[in-house]
């Protein structure tokens, strides 16, 4: 069977067509801080690959299942978009390819990372160190008061080829702005109220900020301003791929309370984009969005697309797997799906689109991505799989929305965008990364009734 197997990057099996791959979580967010010139020397901590799938809850006895179906009927998810022989071929293909496991080695965090309550936050913070084990995360402010005082312009971190660090007096100072590093090189940005550091990637710009009304109307103009004059494929303020990932509203972010979601209309980021995203999307340019496997949320991510002249083109499956390559629970199962959906829309492109026959329906190309979940929420970076899809790779403009890391080259927009470029969450050295390892083993070999030195 051809396959393509790669020695560097974070897809670790991918078919000739590019409809099946395998790929690495953690190493696909290293990647993506990384340029030709400045290739990411660190490693990003992350949970422990799972070894089994997870508890079944689906329903036992022949009238729970009989209720279950029912419901299902109602909210029309007896037919999934996905069907369990098209997923089971596609990892079979993947297990013919590549022996176990099915994920690279990870550095593990036994400690799982938690932010600080807002009374916390002016607290002495000498105890989260870069290589501690909680999070120090800036949080934007839910609510805002006063007057909404707009920049001037975005701020530069750097006009030099090469700058090691840059220093922010307050957390504050970083919300509710553009900010870009413009340099060639990865940036250390050092907050001094609180005391903490982030990796700014190069070429990268973000604003850390909610999508609101008044955010969206600067995230346009600095758009334009920092895009002034037009690429070989978008205008000046335009992108030639845009990744959105919506905090949807579901039961379990409602348990987690990973993130904010959104309820109502009037809070609703989609709302809010719809009414200027589609005037930065290059013609033809590349929409992608996450979805969950809810009717109604689908619907709400291709009503946005409709807004933006965005047609529906692909769609993706994201499968997690176990370490040793099962799905994490039933394929067929109608309480949990073990995949996640991304929908990908292409935006009107009037010298393309007018060569075609626009009365013959268009098919819609499927393409499965495999992988080890990591930690809760932590989704693959798409840089990897969306660049050979880009007219051009090495001159393309790229936007995430709803972002939780940077990325390299792209613009990231939301209220997290700086979650994982904490230095906290990254590692140079295996020695600490030994320590918890060996802690966890001892743990679960006594566990077992084993010695340590049974599992070393």
């Amino acid at each position: 069977m051809a396959h393509i197997m790669q020695q560097t990057g974070s897809i670790l099996y991918q078919n000739k067509a590019r409809t099946v791959m395998l790929i690495d979580i953690p190493l696909s967010i290293s990647y993506s801080q990384s340029t030709p010139e400045y290739p990411c020397t660190e490693l990003l901590y992350s949970d422990h690959p799972l070894e089994n799938p997870y508890r079944s809850i689906e329903p036992r006895g022949q009238k729970a299942k009989q209720r279950v179906q029912d419901r299902l009927s109602d909210t029309g998810l007896t037919l999934p978009p996905f069907p369990s022989d098209w997923l089971s071929q596609g990892l079979a293909e993947i297990r013919a390819a590549n022996p176990p496991p099915f994920c690279s080695e990870r550095r593990i965090k036994l400690v799982p990372p938690t932010r600080l309550k807002k009374d916390q936050e002016q607290k002495d913070t000498s105890q989260l160190s870069e290589e501690g084990t909680q999070e120090s995360e800036i949080r934007v402010p839910e609510r805002r008061t006063g007057v909404w005082r707009e920049p001037q312009g975005p701020l530069i971190l750097s006009s030099s080829a090469v700058v090691e660090q840059h220093g922010i007096p307050q957390a504050k100072d970083l919300m509710n702005k553009v900010i870009a590093n413009v340099s060639a090189g990865p940036i250390l940005v050092h907050v001094d109220v609180p005391d903490r550091k982030y990796n700014i990637p190069p070429y990268s710009v973000f604003m850390l900020s909610f999508i609101g009304q008044r955010e969206a109307s600067h995230f346009s103009k600095m758009a334009v301003k920092l895009f002034p004059e037009p690429s070989i494929s978008a205008a000046p303020g335009q992108f030639d791929f845009v990744l959105l990932d919506p905090p949807w509203e579901n039961r379990s972010v409602r348990r987690s309370r990973t993130y904010a979601s959104h309820r109502k209309a009037d809070e609703d980021p989609l709302n809010i984009l719809g009414g200027m995203l589609g005037k930065h999307l290059a013609p033809g340019a590349l929409v992608a969005c996450w979805t969950t496997n809810k009717p109604s949320v689908r619907d709400s991510a291709l009503q946005a697309f409709g807004h933006w002249g965005v047609e529906l083109v692909e769609e993706w499956a994201w499968l997690k797997i176990t370490v040793h390559g099962e799905p994490i629970c039933d394929l067929g199962g109608s309480m949990r799906r073990p995949y996640e959906t991304v929908l990908v829309g292409r935006a009107f492109d009037a010298t393309f689109d007018q060569l075609e026959d626009s009365t013959s329906a268009k098919p819609i190309t499927k393409r499965l991505i495999v992988g080890v979940p990591d930690l809760h929420s932590r989704k693959p970076c798409l840089k990897e799989i969306i660049e050979p899809m880009m007219r051009s790779r090495s001159n393309y403009r790229a936007l995430e929305i709803f972002a939780r890391n940077l990325t390299a080259g792209w613009w990231s927009w939301g209220n997290e965008v700086l979650k994982y470029n904490w230095k906290g969450y990254w590692t140079e050295s295996r020695r600490q990364d030994d320590t918890y390892c060996k802690a966890k083993l001892k743990v679960d070999a006594m566990a077992r009734n084993e010695t340590i030195d049974d599992v070393e």
